[in-house]
């Protein structure tokens, strides 16, 4: 059953075919979006699609699945079939997130099992498939995904960057390295204070960020302070340097993202 969830969507497009369902959608469709006028058939607007795809022409891949997502948003009587056209055609990266799923599940000791994934992945991916935002006009695929996989992670609860040993959240055991501990300054307390508050960062990435630039000697002229070294704190906490500077830039690029959206908001 837990397969068949996702494999549902490709079936259900397969019969909609062959009984001329979707044919006649196709009439409606052109009716709200001039986009899908050319096609006499279903059949062919699906083969522009493969052709568009395989050609990597994803201005055209996007104009038509931007157009299909138009329609499936509508309520209309043929915005069902249209929906399952996009869904159908997104089951090999729905497949993809499935797994993605389990195993940022599993790293987050979350028990969520191979079915329930693929519950899951199909209920988000028929939900976004819905409701995408229509003012996204490029990568239409690639973020359709991705808002199915984050959708996905926050039904279970799930983290992506959840791997191996936690990294401490007590500060206590967040002492810098060197022979006077130093307290961040200010400003960076405050920084990712906001940030743990609006959900831009975990708090494990802000302790990890607090740690990496708590310099034990910070300068007093103004510059900035001279990060801890990865290989330090992964020796403090028994974790491989590599995995330390993989989540400090994840931390990093998080933080960062925040702060632009915040100052273009202000």
């Amino acid at each position: 059953m837990s397969t068949t969830v996702l494999e549902s969507f490709a079936t259900d497009w397969a019969r909609l075919c062959a009984c001329g369902a979707a044919d006649a959608a196709l009439t409606h469709w052109a009716e709200q979006e001039p986009r899908l006028a050319e096609f006499p058939s279903a059949a062919e607007l699906v083969t522009k699609l493969d052709r568009a795809e395989r050609a990597g022409d994803y201005p055209g891949s996007d104009t038509l699945l931007h157009a299909l997502l138009s329609v499936a948003g509508s309520g209309g009587s043929a915005s069902r079939v249209a929906a399952q056209l996009v869904a159908a055609r997104m089951v090999p990266a729905a497949q993809r997130i499935v797994g993605q799923l389990v195993t940022a599940a599993r790293r987050c000791g979350r028990a969520v099992t191979r079915a329930d994934a693929h519950t899951t992945v199909a209920g988000c991916l028929w939900e976004q498939v819905r409701t995408f935002p229509l003012g996204r006009t490029h990568h239409i695929a690639a973020n359709l995904a991705a808002e199915v996989l984050a959708q996905s992670l926050r039904t279970h609860d799930a983290h992506p960057r959840c791997t191996g040993r936690a990294i401490p959240t007590d500060p206590a055991d967040l002492t810098p390295p060197g022979p006077v501990a130093t307290q961040a300054s200010e400003e960076l307390v405050r920084l990712l204070s906001w940030a743990v508050t609006e959900r831009h960062v975990s708090r494990e990435q802000a302790m990890l960020l607090l740690a990496r630039w708590s310099s034990p000697t910070p300068p007093d002229d103004g510059t900035a302070s001279t990060p801890v070294p990865t290989r330090v704190l992964g020796g403090q906490w028994g974790l491989a340097q590599r995995t330390v500077a993989n989540r400090c830039t994840q931390a990093e690029a998080a933080l960062t993202v925040a702060a632009r959206q915040a100052f273009a908001a202000a």
